[in-house]
């Protein structure tokens, strides 16, 4: 019994620590006008979306709790950037 209570600590106490480290990238990349566009906790399959934010940012939880990540807008392929002075973030066009 006592196995399955750590087990799940660990979950809880490595989960906080991604999060926080997560956030970090997530107030980095909004500093620096970066438009970020998924923030999601644990490793896909997506469980459950949590909300979007006022920036157009979805907050989702997944299903395996190991992992963070957060997605910028110029991490897809064959796109170019181009910085929007009105709203003070980078364009992405395919």
């Amino acid at each position: 019994m006592y196995i399955i209570i750590w087990i799940i600590i660990a979950i809880v106490m490595f989960s906080i620590i991604v999060l926080i480290h997560e956030w970090w990238h997530f107030a980095a990349a909004r500093k620096f006008w970066v438009r970020v566009e998924e923030f999601w906790l644990w490793i896909p399959p997506r469980a459950k979306k949590l909300f979007y934010d006022k920036k157009g940012t979805l907050f989702s939880l997944n299903w395996l709790p190991i992992w963070g990540f957060v997605k910028l807008t110029w991490e897809t392929p064959n796109t170019f950037n181009v910085y929007n002075q009105e709203k003070n973030y980078i364009i992405i066009f395919i």
